[in-house]
């Protein structure tokens, strides 16, 4: 029986749901999964159907979600569903929601500074992982989250 992932994108555009939805698909069908990619929460509606998966991949940042929607995911996880995500696209995707956050084990909280943030790398220590980096700066996005 072939592994079945759902792919489920949308939200803020900003980080490309539609992009990294592409990306994750393309990783797990080249990893065997039998693929389902859409961009809609209706595909949470039907508990049944999540429970048939094998994994679910939720690519939404700053969205909504129905009460029902997240339980019905929430309770495909508890029978062993795989839960998978990415950066703000799982756990920044609904905010308001605690069974979400409680879930994925994690609550978006700030974004200091936004992106462009920098700030120096400086390598201590003499662990051969490390051996000949020198320190270097780092222009990226700083983000907290509760863990």
């Amino acid at each position: 029986m072939a592994k079945k992932a759902l792919i489920t994108w949308g939200g803020w555009e900003g980080h490309q749901p539609d992009k990294v939805a592409t990306l994750f698909a393309g990783n797990l069908r080249a990893a065997g999964y039998e693929v389902t990619v859409t961009d809609t929460l209706a595909c949470f509606d039907e508990a049944g159907a999540l429970a048939d998966l094998s994994l679910i991949v939720p690519v939404w940042t700053m969205s909504t979600i129905e009460k029902v929607q997240s339980q019905n995911v929430a309770d495909a996880v508890a029978t062993g569903v795989g839960l998978a995500g990415c950066h703000g696209g799982m756990c920044d995707a609904f905010r308001g929601d605690v069974l979400w956050q409680f879930m994925t084990g994690a609550q978006w909280v700030a974004h200091p500074g936004n992106d462009g943030v920098t700030y120096r790398v400086r390598m201590v220590g003499d662990d051969p992982l490390v051996a000949g980096i020198g320190d270097f700066d780092v222009t990226t996005e700083q983000y907290y989250l509760h863990v």
